[in-house]
């Protein structure tokens, strides 16, 4: 990507995120995100479909940057904080892509953000996964998906409750996870 292809779609991400914090992303247009990044819609629509994709995109790129953490330390919890870290920084637009669910896109991507991370520590820490999954790819996807899928089923209740206590939330989801994750 160029250089005013990436600063397009930085001021696009900004622009959705500022956005999407001040009302529900199911009300920002096209329009306003064009309007506050200085771009045109042509620019837009090189750079996502929808309002509701662009904020995906951006939400995903900021805990990928989160998730660097994850070979620099050897507790799958210091992971966890990260990623609730960044839930808590940007809690209100989490909260306007809620109804009752977190939006699909924005769902997925992070189901997707948090899978990585799942198999990124796996491969970091083999020692901790039981042979039943190490010695099957598919076993593994499946226990990877499970815990993906249950992570952000907690994250999605968490920010319901509008508590923001981050190492409860921490404690309560790994309490809830397989012990083999926590070795």
């Amino acid at each position: 990507m160029d250089a005013r292809s990436r600063r397009s779609r930085e001021s696009l991400r900004d622009a959705v995120l500022d956005l999407a914090g001040r009302m529900p992303i199911s009300e920002v247009t096209v329009s306003s995100i064009c309007a506050a990044a200085g771009v045109t819609r042509d620019t837009f629509y090189r750079h996502a479909e929808n309002p509701v994709q662009l904020l995906a995109d951006a939400l995903s790129a900021e805990i990928d940057a989160a998730m660097e953490i994850l070979p620099q330390t050897d507790a799958i919890g210091d992971g966890e904080r990260a990623l609730l870290e960044h839930i808590r920084r940007r809690a209100s637009v989490y909260r306007g892509a809620m109804q009752p669910l977190l939006a699909a896109p924005v769902r997925s991507n992070l189901e997707a953000s948090i899978r990585s991370g799942l198999l990124l520590w796996a491969e970091l820490h083999s020692e901790i996964v039981p042979p039943v999954f190490a010695a099957d790819a598919s076993a593994m996807r499946i226990a990877v998906a499970y815990a993906a899928a249950g992570t952000v089923g907690a994250i999605e209740e968490w920010l319901r409750s509008d508590d923001d206590d981050i190492d409860r939330a921490v404690r309560l989801i790994l309490a809830a996870s397989p012990e083999w994750w926590l070795r």
